[in-house]
This record gives C-alpha cells, sequence and structure tokens, in this order.
C-alpha cells in the first residue's frame, strides 16, 4: 500500500480527539505518525464533529484534515468518503450491535474496512456479542486487521515486567490490581448507567482485567467470586458527584440497580493455579486516579504503579532484598498502538497488534463475569 493512507474516525469525542478526561487523542498520535489523510469524521453531534475538525485544521497538521468531512451517519461516511481504515471511539452501549446504528464493526467488516477498536467491545453480556465476534474472525481470517485499544500492551513498562519474568522463570503465582477512580468530573450520564457504561469493571477496570491475562494466563470462569457496595447502602453516597449537563448530580436519576458500583472487589483462580484479585473504586475526588498492579512470584515482586501518568516499575527480584525502581513516565503507549495498527494496515502484516478482537473477547468475558458475581448473577 502506497501514498497516504485514508483514515475516517467514528465518534467525535474525547477518545478520538481529546479531552480533560484523560491522555486518549488518537488524532494527535495520527498527527504524529504522519503518511496519512483524514477524510471524514462521523458522529451524531455533527455541529461537534465540525467543531473537532476546524480545530484541528486551524493547528500545525491541518492539511491533514483539508478534505475532511463530517457526517452524522457512519454508514453514509463509509459510503462516500471510502476510508481505508478507521478508529471507532465511541460510548460502549453505541457499538458491539448487529442492527443499525450500533452496528460500526459489521459495517465496517462489509466494507473492507480496517479497524482500530476503543475497549470495551460493547455493553452488552458476552454472549450478545457473538454474532459480531464470529462476523470479525471471519473478516480477520480473510486479511482485515482488526485492533483493540488496550494500550497498556504497548507499555514499555509492561514490555519489561514480561522479560523480566522470562528471565526469573517459575511463573506468576498471584496477580493483585488496584483501581481507584476520581469521580468529580465524569459528567456523562450514560457512565453513571451500567445498562449504557456496562459498569466499571467492564468499562473501566478492564485495562487491568487485561493485563492480569496477559501476564498471569487464562483465569477460570467458574472461579470468579465478588463482592461491590450494595447501591442501596448508606457507603454508596458520594460526597462530591458532579453536576450533569442536564442540571442533575451524578447518577441521580439513575435507578439504584443501575447506578456504577462504588467498590467491587473480586478474586479468581488462574488456569495455571495461580490467583488473581481486583479491587475498583469511584471514589476519589478531583480528576487524577490511583492505580497498581501488582506481579508475585518464586522470589519476585513487580509493582506497576500509575500507568496513566508518571509510569514506574517497581522490581524485587529473587535472592534480593533490594527494591529497584524503572521510572517510565516519558513513554506513550498511546503513540506506539496507533503505529502497530497504521504499519499493520500498511505492511498486511498483523503480527504486531498485540489485542485482536478474539483475544480482546477474552477479556471481555472475564470483566462481565466479575460483573455478574458481584451482582449475584453468576452463568459458568
Amino acid at each position: 500500500m502506497s501514498g497516504e493512507l485514508r483514515i475516517a474516525l467514528i465518534g467525535a469525542g474525547g477518545v478520538n480527539f481529546g479531552g480533560a478526561e484523560g491522555p486518549w487523542d488518537h488524532a494527535s498520535r495520527l498527527e504524529q505518525v504522519g503518511g496519512v489523510v483524514v477524510v471524514g469524521v462521523a458522529d451524531p453531534d455533527t455541529k461537534r464533529a465540525q467543531r473537532v475538525l476546524a480545530a484541528r485544521r486551524a493547528g500545525p497538521a491541518g492539511a491533514m484534515y483539508a478534505s475532511a468531512a463530517a457526517f452524522a451517519d457512519f454508514h453514509e461516511m463509509l459510503s462516500a468518503v471510502r476510508p481505508e481504515a478507521v478508529f471507532i471511539g465511541v460510548p460502549p452501549h453505541a457499538h458491539g450491535a448487529t442492527q443499525p446504528p450500533g452496528d460500526m464493526e459489521l459495517a465496517c467488516a462489509a466494507a473492507g474496512v480496517h479497524m482500530f477498536l476503543e475497549k470495551p467491545l460493547g455493553s452488552v453480556p458476552p454472549e450478545e456479542l457473538a454474532p459480531v465476534a464470529e462476523a470479525l474472525a471471519k473478516a480477520a481470517e480473510a486479511g482485515l486487521v482488526i485492533s483493540v485499544g488496550y494500550v497498556f500492551r504497548y507499555s514499555r513498562a509492561v514490555e519489561t515486567m514480561q522479560r523480566i519474568l522470562d528471565e526469573a522463570g517459575g511463573g506468576v503465582r498471584a496477580v493483585i490490581a488496584r483501581y481507584d477512580c476520581a469521580y468529580s468530573e465524569i459528567r456523562k450520564t450514560e457512565w453513571w448507567d451500567v445498562r449504557t457504561s456496562g459498569g466499571p469493571i467492564v468499562e473501566q477496570a478492564t485495562h487491568f482485567v487485561d493485563l492480569s491475562r496477559l501476564l498471569g494466563g487464562e483465569a477460570e470462569l467458574d472461579s470468579v467470586q465478588a463482592v461491590r457496595i450494595d447501591p442501596h447502602s448508606p457507603a454508596a453516597e458520594l460526597a462530591d458527584m458532579p453536576v450533569l449537563t442536564d442540571g442533575t448530580r451524578g447518577d441521580q436519576t439513575v435507578p439504584a440497580e443501575f447506578r456504577a458500583p462504588r467498590t467491587t472487589a473480586a478474586v479468581w483462580r488462574f488456569e495455571s493455579g495461580a490467583v488473581g484479585s481486583l479491587t475498583h473504586g469511584t471514589l476519589l475526588h478531583g480528576q487524577k486516579y490511583e492505580s497498581e498492579l501488582e506481579i508475585w512470584g518464586d522470589g519476585l515482586r513487580m509493582v506497576l504503579a500509575d500507568p496513566y501518568g508518571d509510569c514506574r516499575l517497581m522490581v524485587r527480584r529473587p535472592h534480593s532484598e533490594r527494591t529497584e525502581t524503572i521510572p517510565f513516565g516519558d513513554d506513550d503507549p498511546y503513540l506506539s498502538e496507533v503505529q502497530a495498527f497504521i504499519h499493520a494496515v500498511r505492511s498486511g502484516d498483523a503480527s504486531g497488534i498485540r489485542s485482536p478482537y478474539a483475544d480482546a473477547l477474552r477479556t471481555y468475558e472475564l470483566t462481565w463475569a466479575i460483573r455478574r458475581a458481584s451482582e449475584g448473577k453468576c452463568r459458568h
């Protein structure tokens, strides 16, 4: 494939174009990669799509967006501008379906368009994703590149953890993941409602569930046990709820049983015999999250701290009582995952894609097993 790669983006929000919620911003990484041209942006809010395009045209990479058009309907965009690849960055409930308007993956596959798909794979139970998964498996076998945005698989810190595990031998004995979300500025109504977001384990902690699988191996889904703060409990009350665009606070309009859990704690067993655990909270004020993932082996302890920000890795190796701290604050795995996707599309070699759809589906299944166990709705 030669010349500039024709890219379209589905979703004109923070995932594709950046914002206050975090480091996500696929458009800016595409600008760094170069050799691409954006031909369209699809969003039901066409005014927002037009605003982000105007802002990008006024920036240093303006030429990349010169011919881009805004569309309300991604089906129309696929037909009108015929992109070679798309970035899908929309809320969980807006994709992963078999019928319009949520049939983004199936429509792109039918048009032969390569996909970079932000996690999670949707908001519905995994068995309802089966038709989409089957269609995308066939498309991938036919050569379509499909990459899911489990960004930490491209992190230099995680690569270092994998190398240390290989050097130490003996494998992983325990994975301990902790993720505390800052909720004060989460002003999206759909995030607070598990019917649209899938819930914070499916939508947010999924990154650490995926790392648990990457480093610890596959989990035995029937071993998952979990508890959460009862949504009707006084412990579910939060003091710094954000004011939403409609003037309500947080999940004020969401029935209690569908509100995003304040805290979930889960344990499970890996197929290797090792154990895993995850504690997720929606408890911190402000904007900065606190998260870390800990690995135990025979004589080995590693702690991945603040991977979204000032990333660092603490390592205590076998036969040593000294803990080494390795900084990775200059790493940008968001850029690395976009580079890997663009290279795969250009070359036709998808071996550099570290999270293909079929693998991401296994992470999705584990997050749903945790959610169901915490709700007392086990499915084995």
